[in-house]
């Protein structure tokens, strides 16, 4: 929460953040007015809530809960894009869009994410790679376990974003008993994002919420050292990684175990300038509504990961993705994590990435042509119910 008593006015959270461009002196009339006024075009155009400034905030007042809090109230009085809501009873949403490129076979591996087996534990696959990113299950490294995915049992970490905790506290709930109706004691979460709301929030929101979560770096960094997998086809590159902004709220080895994962699958770990807690964001929270600046931050991004003397750049939240044109551009490839490791063990991913962006784009367009109000409807979720609201 963000703490106004000992906020000194500074302006260093503004000029510090990688997306803005501002002077020390404009800097200061900005935070005076985002903090007495709760208004700051500005700040509000060009912020990704990637968390940066909390980091770096000479006072550890917060400043990235203030945007929280006001984006949270115009959003209470405005409603949200059709778009950014993955839920089932949204006809058209982002998770929908990237089902239309090869639907058929992604129908039907959705299917079987979103009616598992009773189990005790699962891997948890999040949206992303439920509806876009699919090739990714593509590998012998899920058949040990049932895979777990689909809108229906979506983390709920947009709702937290867009409603605040209480409606996150709802979705939650419903959940945790859905888990439970599965049986399921475990999830190897595949999302930074997933595992934070998981491991992290639920717990303080959710009375009794107590399911053992794992990242998938964690998974198989266990599974390597059991003598259970095997990885016989080194990399033999200087990877950096790009480091989730979700990890930012967690404890501090989910920044170690990718890079212990990377070193036992042969790579080279090098370092960004800005890495851990203090990484930067890649972008693509503005990639729709500021596609400039989340060019911008892009190419920053790349621009260290070339400094760094990186030959790949890996990731473990698929919106990082969205560093891949820029990096493609300075003659850098850009994996999951998860599919260096399918690499390590032998097997050939088909990597994808830029076809699949490439995709979603044409499907976008071809959405909005088809239904030119698309971008103008605007919804709100009140209880746990959705509630559409008008045009604007």
């Amino acid at each position: 929460m963000f703490c106004a008593d000992t906020c000194k006015l500074c302006g260093a959270c503004i000029t510090g953040c990688p997306f803005t461009d501002m002077t020390a002196s404009q800097a200061k009339e900005e935070i005076v007015q985002f903090v007495r006024s709760r208004r700051s075009d500005a700040v509000m155009k060009n912020c990704a809530g990637c968390g940066y400034c909390n980091t770096i905030c000479p006072t550890q007042s917060g400043p990235a809960d203030l945007r929280r809090e006001i984006r949270l109230t115009r959003i209470a009085q405005t409603g949200a894009s059709c778009l950014s809501l993955m839920r089932e009873d949204v006809p058209e949403n982002i998770m929908t869009v990237g089902l239309k490129h090869n639907r058929e076979e992604k129908e039907t591996a959705l299917k079987i994410y979103m009616n598992p087996p009773q189990s005790e534990a699962a891997f948890y696959l999040g949206c992303a790679i439920s509806y876009i990113y699919t090739d990714l299950t593509k590998t012998k490294l899920l058949d040990e376990l049932p895979v777990l995915g689909g809108m229906k049992y979506c983390c709920g970490g947009y709702i937290r974003n867009m409603f605040g905790d209480e409606e996150a506290k709802i979705w939650g709930q419903r959940l945790f008993q859905a888990f439970r109706d599965l049986g399921l004691k475990k999830l190897i979460a595949f999302c930074p994002e997933c595992m934070q709301m998981l491991k992290k929030v639920y717990p303080e929101l959710v009375p009794g919420f107590d399911l053992e979560v794992q990242s998938i770096a964690e998974y198989l960094l266990e599974k390597k050292r059991m003598g259970k997998i095997a990885f016989s086809h080194p990399l033999n590159k200087r990877i950096t990684l790009q480091d989730s902004c979700a990890f930012r709220s967690m404890p501090g080895d989910v920044y170690e175990t990718p890079r212990k994962l990377l070193e036992l699958l042969g790579a080279r770990v090098v370092e960004m300038k800005h890495n851990r807690r203090k990484s930067w964001c890649c972008g693509v929270p503005l990639a729709v509504v500021n596609p400039a600046a989340a060019d911008r931050i892009a190419e920053k991004r790349v621009a260290e990961a070339v400094a760094a003397g990186a030959e790949a750049i890996a990731v473990s939240c698929s919106g990082c993705f969205a560093l891949t044109k820029k990096a493609s551009q300075s003659h850098l490839e850009v994996f999951n994590l998860f599919e260096l490791v399918q690499i390590a063990i032998g097997e050939n991913p088909p990597h994808r990435i830029k076809e699949e962006m490439s995709q979603m784009a044409n499907n976008f367009i071809q959405a909005i042509s088809a239904d030119p109000d698309l971008l103008k409807k605007r919804y709100r979720i009140e209880k746990g119910e959705l509630k559409e609201l008008y045009f604007k």
